[in-house]
Formats: structure tokens, C-alpha cells, sequence
């Protein structure tokens, strides 16, 4: 699935950052003393941005299970038949990405390197921002699949947190997996930690934030993403890290965690390579999004058109609009739809911004922190089609005629707003019910019913089973895992913070 000559390339532009630099990394250029961090890193934040939102991860998995895109060929995904080979790029891609910022890490701390990685960032500053980024990664890893093998630069010598030590001087090779609600307990302290440990004057690395005060802003808003996904199952520690983490969180869309690609085939995005160099047309907007965002289904049918539904997508040929491919009723109904839309020719660019982290959305978590609060929703819709570059006076027009703030209409435009961030909706989704425009298993259309071609799966899916490698290299730890799933290893178990 990986470009791997991208990916080679990218490393070698990212080299030639290095080679760039003022100090002396190789007395010997065929011997190098050690791996320059700001690569390390870079490579890392190049590969969670890629790899977790590519045309396989996120166009035939989270993007699809959240229901803002279709399969416009191959429809078997729409049944959540997810290839062996999707399932591993979920898994094994966050392991290497965190092993990468755990290498940071080392490398800031070891005596004989600490010297040589102080002109991207003061030591103590680069772990702190590794430490967010792990945590970013991690919780993705908990959102897919639950418990994970787990492990925390603050618990670092906690037995029983035994991920990523193969290369220690007391390796584990097949890690137990730990509990995913202690996991985000652990993800929570980290990243307050972390905020509270780095120099907020100072500037780390300049990939994604360069100065130090963008990234303590992120380690909250984060804080703040984790707090409502435990918001029914824990409250207490939901609404204690909503009044630790609400007030330094992001608080306009400059303050937006993006990732940015290149500006030509070889660095730019994973939509670009699909449907530019590699020229795909696999993927294409649902009907039930394309539904929503003109109002005829869901709580805005009073409004008019959301003005996002032509900043998302591309209208082909003739069509006078976007149009829908309904989703998880197979191939024939797919193909039936001649004139689907595509995303838009800005998401298709190479240097197009991925989304990690949104002010728009820490303005919806902050509605539903306070009550389903007015302001913090209208802010939240503005934020979102701002960032995606809406018309001053079409977003006050919008705004002006959308239904008051509920539970139904915050948590549906939150829905909207994350569109490319397909596990993120994934996980709303799951936590809460919205938005309830979905196709779900049994629905018909046109005379054919949704039936998944999962045993036993009736729902939109609740999690990703583990992978096959598990089950063949680590199994009594993936016997432990699955025993404690309250369906066993199948795709209609639920993770802890689901309790809807």
C-alpha cells in the first residue's frame, strides 16, 4: 500500500533540512554520529498525517465507517469487509510513528546526543512535544481497537506498560496489552505534563507549531477531545479536565493543528497521489452527507444549503449539484450513480492541510460542556466554515437561520465540521448516536436492504478487530484482550467510553 519511493524521498528532502544546518552531525558522512531529531520527527508527523488518512486507512476505513465518503467501485468496504492489510496499516504504522518519537526522546536525553539536538529546541522542550504527539497517536490506537500495549514517558518503568521496548537492554517482545481507560487516564496526566513542563517562550521544532505556547494550547485542546469522550462514562474526570484544560485551549482558527503537505507529486498529501499522480476515482461523497449538508434530512431542514457542501466536494459533469452515492447498498446502486461527486480540487492539492486538531471543534466540546451553551455553538460553525474558506456574509446568513443549540443539532454540526477527520466522527458517532442520518444496517434503498457481510454485525461497526499478526505472534496477550471485550474480538464490541 505505502509509496515507499514517497516515502524514501521524503526522507531525503527532509535530510537536505538537515544538511542545511550550522552544526556538526557527521565528522564521517558515511558514518553519521546519530540521527538528527528534527528528522525523526518530521518523519513521524509526515507518516501519523499520511498513514492515518490516506486512500486505505481513511478512504476505505474511517472516512467510509463515518459515512463522508463511498466507494464508488469497490463497495465491499461499505459492508465493513476491512482488508487484512487496512487493519495492519492501523495498527503497525502508530507503533512506528511512536517509536520514531520515542527515538527523539533518547536522543535528547542521551549524554552523547542531547548537545547535538539543541538547535531544534531546547532538550527538555523536544520531549515535552513528543510527549503530546504520542498521545495523539496513542488515543488513535485506543479509538480503533481498545486495549493496546501501552507505553508513558512518565510511567516509563511501569511494568506493565510494555510497548515499544524492543529495542531495550530487557526487550518484551510480545507486550501485554494494557486497559484502554487506564491508557487515557495516562494520556490525560501526560499531556498536562507536558504542557506544564515546556518552556512556554520557546520554540520546538516548527513542525505543525514552532512556538512553544501553540503547543501547550494543543496539549489542552487535546485534553479537552479525550475529557468529552469520557464525559458518560467518568464525569468527574471529564468536567475536572474541561475546567483544567478550557481556558488554554485553542481560541481561534489560528490556533488549528494542521498538517501541511508539499507542493509537488513527490511531498504532496495522500489525495493528491490517489486522484492526481495515481489517478484514482474510487471514492465519492454519500448520499446521506450529501443529504445533510442540503438540508433535506437531519435538524436543519428549515435552513438553507450549508455552504460547505461545495467547499467539500466537486460537482461533475453537468450536475447543479453535489451528488451522493448511497452507502453500504452494493455495487449496483453505486454504479448506478453516474454523476457523483469528488472531493474538492483544494483537498486534491498536493499541499493540502490536514486537519488534526480544530478550534471549531474545541468550541462544539465546549457547548456540550456547558449545557449545549449558544455561543460556543455558533462559534463553533462559524470557526468550521471560515477554515474552509466560506463567504462572510453566506456564514452570517447560515448562522442567523440554524436551529437553536441541543444536544442533536451541536453534536450533528460537530459531525460536519470534522469531515476528514473520519475516526474522530467515527468516535462521536459511537460515543453519542449522531448524527442519526447515517445508513444503517436494515435500512433500504431502492428495494435493496443494507446487510453487512460481517457474521453477526448488524450496526455501524464499534471498533477494529486486531490484527492477524496478533493472534499468530502475540497470542496469549490477544487472548487476554479479547476475553475482556464484551463481544470478543469482533467489530460489534465496544470500547469502555461507549455507552451509548
Amino acid at each position: 500500500m505505502r509509496n515507499n519511493i514517497k516515502k524514501f524521498l521524503m526522507t531525503l528532502g527532509l535530510m537536505a533540512i538537515v544538511a542545511s544546518c550550522d552544526t556538526d552531525y557527521i565528522e564521517d558522512p558515511d558514518n553519521p554520529v546519530s540521527v538528527p531529531s528534527i528528522q525523526l520527527f518530521n518523519n513521524a508527523t509526515y507518516d501519523l498525517a499520511w498513514e492515518l488518512n490516506d486512500e486505505w486507512v481513511a478512504g476505505r476505513g474511517t472516512l467510509g465507517i463515518a459515512q463522508y465518503w463511498a466507494g464508488a467501485f469497490y463497495v465491499e468496504e461499505n459492508l465493513y469487509a476491512l482488508r487484512p492489510s487496512m487493519i495492519d496499516d492501523m495498527w503497525e504504522w502508530p507503533y512506528r510513528i511512536l517509536t520514531d518519537y520515542q527515538k527523539v526522546i533518547e536522543l535528547n536525553e542521551d549524554p552523547e546526543t542531547k548537545a547535538l539536538m539543541e538547535p531544534y529546541g531546547s532538550n527538555n522542550d523536544q520531549i515535552q512535544v513528543c510527549r503530546m504527539m504520542m498521545a495523539y497517536t496513542f488515543y488513535k490506537l485506543v479509538d480503533t481497537f481498545g486495549d493496546v500495549p501501552y507505553w508513558s514517558y512518565g510511567q516509563r518503568d511501569n511494568p506493565d506498560f510494555q510497548a515499544l521496548s524492543l529495542l531495550d537492554e530487557n526487550p518484551v517482545p510480545n507486550p501485554a496489552y494494557t486497559n484502554a481507560s487506564i491508557i487515557y487516564q495516562d494520556l490525560l496526566a501526560e499531556l498536562l505534563d507536558a504542557s506544564k513542563k515546556i518552556n512556554p517562550s520557546g520554540s520546538t521544532f516548527g513542525t505543525i507549531y514552532s512556538a512553544n505556547s501553540d503547543w501547550i494550547k494543543f496539549a489542552h485542546s487535546l485534553r479537552l477531545r479525550l475529557a468529552v469522550h469520557l464525559l458518560d462514562v467518568n464525569p468527574t474526570l471529564a468536567n475536572n479536565v474541561f475546567m483544567e484544560s478550557n481556558e488554554p485551549a485553542f481560541g481561534s482558527n489560528t490556533d488549528n493543528a494542521l498538517f501541511t503537505f508539499g507542493t509537488d507529486d513527490i511531498t504532496g498529501g495522500p489525495w493528491h497521489n490517489a486522484f492526481t499522480v495515481n489517478a484514482r476515482r474510487d471514492f465519492a461523497p454519500t448520499l446521506s452527507f450529501v443529504d445533510l449538508l442540503y438540508n433535506r434530512t437531519g435538524p436543519f431542514m428549515n435552513s438553507d444549503a450549508d455552504p460547505r457542501v461545495e467547499l467539500y466536494f466537486d460537482k461533475r459533469l453537468e450536475s447543479e449539484e453535489v451528488v451522493g452515492i448511497p452507502y453500504g447498498f452494493g455495487q449496483d446502486i453505486a454504479r448506478a450513480v453516474v454523476d457523483e461527486g469528488i472531493p474538492a480540487e483544494h483537498i486534491l492539492a498536493p499541499d493540502f492541510s490536514q486537519p488534526l486538531l480544530t478550534y471549531s471543534e474545541v468550541e462544539f466540546i465546549r457547548s456540550e460542556f456547558t449545557d449545549w451553551n449558544q455561543m460556543h455553538y455558533e462559534n463553533g460553525i462559524k470557526a468550521s466554515m471560515e477554515y474552509w474558506r466560506a463567504p462572510s456574509d453566506v456564514i452570517d446568513n447560515y448562522v442567523e437561520s440554524i436551529a437553536v443549540a441541543s444536544e442533536e443539532t451541536v453534536l450533528t454540526q460537530k459531525y460536519i465540521a470534522l469531515y476528514m477527520d473520519g475516526l474522530e466522527a467515527w468516535t462521536e458517532y459511537r460515543r453519542t448516536g449522531y448524527p442519526n442520518t447515517l445508513s444503517v444496517p436494515g435500512d433500504t434503498y431502492d428495494g435493496t436492504t443494507f446487510v453487512t457481510n460481517i457474521p453477526g454485525l448488524d450496526i455501524i461497526p464499534t471498533r477494529v478487530i486486531y490484527p492477524q499478526n496478533e493472534q499468530l505472534l502475540n497470542r496469549s496477550n490477544w487472548d487476554s484482550a479479547r476475553s475482556k471485550l464484551n463481544n470478543g474480538d469482533t467489530m460489534f464490541s465496544k470500547i469502555f467510553w461507549d455507552v451509548d
